[in-house]
């Protein structure tokens, strides 16, 4: 009985150990990653997940169309309303490119990842408490990002798994030369935004993604992460665009242009790859926190005329509106707060932990680097951890 205590003893003494040895983010990774393991949910192949989004754009758009306070008139609006429409051309994209197996389906799932990051960012501005927008607005992310991480090209690269080559390793690279660039545009810019809370908020955000991005190993995990979280980055800086007030406008449109640069680069490494379009038949788990089914009935109908207002309605803001939307938010501290009235969901920021060292340590503790993203060989939790 002594020798059993003495051993029970030591064993906890032993957790301990390891548990003080690790640092909080890691604890709280491994914990998260068990609990995901234990909840797995129904499966949705890639059609599936598509008609998916477009419901919960479409409950959205209804929901807040319904809400006098997201008039799309009102200057503050436009900006979620510029950005909900760019989700609705690129799902639609989405949707011909799927029924054609052309590229088009990879855009419009790209496009449509970036402009939710987007939208995210401008439903601040709104300032609205609209839970039902909020809570479709999370749904359409999750669909969104699992389209992105599951049935992309990126994915299927994943799946193949091996080395980085020669060409990717040479993109890798010059990748990370662009986000030393980005690091030096946001310090000058730093300087002169600190009275407006909001977009510093959002520098920190894009220079905090910029240094984890720095940091990553040169392996095909790092390397696919990478390139899904530039699809956040990019909606990071195209939402935050509103946000500058003119004096350093001009200097924020080097980060408008990287990103049209950067697309530019990245479509044409897509169209150079093939795809095996079986792969879109595949059904992959969902977890519970990755809902995607919208609360309420949908019908056809509904999906189509609401993506239709979505498409064809003109959302342009004048010179003077883009001003004082600016201008507005430097005082409004809700816009620079965190709270439940966010469309940030964590199970939809893919890559942010690309490495199982967050530590900022360049070798990293795992040598294959990304493999927490997802855990198995079909990237099915790329982005939804």
């Amino acid at each position: 009985m002594k020798k059993l205590v003495s051993l029970s003893l030591c064993l906890s003494l032993s957790l301990f150990a390891v548990a003080r040895a690790m640092k909080p983010a890691q604890i709280l990774a491994v914990v998260a990653k068990s609990d995901q393991k234990k909840s797995a949910g129904k499966k949705a192949d890639g059609k599936t997940l598509l008609d998916d989004a477009n419901k919960a754009l479409a409950a959205m758009i209804k929901a807040a169309r319904a809400d006098n306070g997201l008039d799309p008139k009102t200057p503050k609006n436009k900006p979620f309303w510029k950005s909900t429409q760019l989700i609705a051309k690129n799902l639609k994209m989405a949707k011909t490119g799927l029924s054609a197996k052309s590229n088009d389906f990879f855009k419009g799932v790209t496009g449509a990842r970036q402009a939710e990051e987007q939208m995210k960012v401008d439903w601040e501005l709104t300032d609205s408490k609209n839970k039902e927008v909020i809570e479709n607005g999370k749904t359409l992310g999750h669909a969104i990002a699992l389209l992105r991480t599951n049935f992309s090209k990126e994915a299927a690269r994943k799946r193949k798994g091996g080395e980085l080559t020669t060409k990717e390793k040479a993109d890798f690279d010059k990748i990370k030369a662009q986000q030393k660039e980005l690091l030096a545009k946001i310090a000058k810019l730093e300087a002169g935004a600190k009275k407006d809370k909001a977009l510093e908020k959002g520098l920190r955000e894009i220079k905090k993604q910029a240094e984890h991005l720095l940091k990553e190993p040169a392996t095909v995990d790092a390397y696919i992460a990478t390139l899904y979280l530039l699809d956040t980055q990019i909606g990071l800086v195209r939402g935050y665009e509103y946000y500058v007030d003119k004096p350093w406008r001009d200097d924020y449109l080097w980060f408008v242009n990287w990103t049209n640069g950067y697309e530019t680069s990245y479509y044409a490494w897509e169209d150079s790859v093939s795809y095996d379009w079986a792969l879109v038949d595949t059904s992959v788990d969902i977890h519970d926190s990755e809902e995607v089914a919208v609360s309420e009935s949908v019908s056809e109908e509904e999906i189509n005329s609401e993506e239709a207002y979505a498409e064809n309605e003109s959302f342009d803001m004048s010179e003077a509106e883009e001003e004082e939307v600016a201008a507005e938010e430097d005082t409004d501290e809700e816009v620079a707060s965190a709270d439940d009235d966010s469309m940030e969901d964590a199970s939809d920021d893919e890559g942010e932990d690309m490495s199982d060292d967050d530590s900022g340590d360049d070798e990293g503790t795992d040598d294959n680097g990304g493999d927490d993203d997802g855990g198995n060989d079909d990237g099915g939790d790329d982005g939804g951890d």
